[in-house]
């Protein structure tokens, strides 16, 4: 056999085997469903008498809402005066009182400072932000079968109050929080 044919060939069957091999992984959909959808296992303890109350919104009301959480108190007054007060959505008036009525210590905003595998590390963080003050705790995050430790500052009722709180920290404690929705 021709040495130069002989090399076709094998380089064929080559190009033939590795596209048994690689073409049923590019279109296999069952690979990236999993990739998609992993199990996230979340249990929190959280001290003494927590509450939370999660009221459903459309999209709408959100908007009009995180408007109002993005305000200062000076801001928000100054809008509530020159509103007209029949433009309130009827579901916000209802939603504000119940908030009102029922709010038990369940705010907006948090500063998370570090997420920690190993509890120690968290804990010894709490006690150093207690230490000087702020109001902080761990939320432990359970994800496939591995436990991560959040520390938190917080909760606050408006951005701007947990923003200022994330400054305070990174020039007492020198760390730099991010500021995130709670819960």
């Amino acid at each position: 056999m021709d040495p130069q044919l002989k090399q076709r060939v094998v380089g064929a069957s080559v190009l033939a085997a590795i596209m048994v091999v690689f073409i049923p992984i590019l279109f296999d959909e069952t690979r990236d469903e999993q990739q998609r959808s992993l199990p996230v296992d979340i249990e929190a303890d959280f001290p003494g008498d927590f509450n939370s109350r999660v009221v459903p919104l459309d999209d709408e009301t959100m908007d009009w809402v995180e408007q109002g959480m993005d305000m200062t108190p000076e801001q928000l007054e100054q809008q509530r005066a020159r509103r007209d007060p029949s433009s309130v959505p009827p579901e916000i008036v209802a939603l504000t009182s119940a908030v009102a009525a029922t709010r038990t210590g369940v705010t907006a905003w948090v500063v998370q400072l570090g997420s920690f595998s190993n509890e120690q590390n968290a804990i010894g963080l709490i006690e150093r932000l207690q230490k000087t003050g702020y109001t902080a705790f761990v939320e432990p995050l359970r994800d496939v079968g591995k436990i991560t430790y959040r520390v938190r500052v917080g909760p606050e009722l408006t951005k701007v109050a947990a923003e200022e709180i994330r400054d305070k920290l990174a020039t007492d404690v020198a760390i730099k929080g991010i500021v995130l929705r709670y819960p």
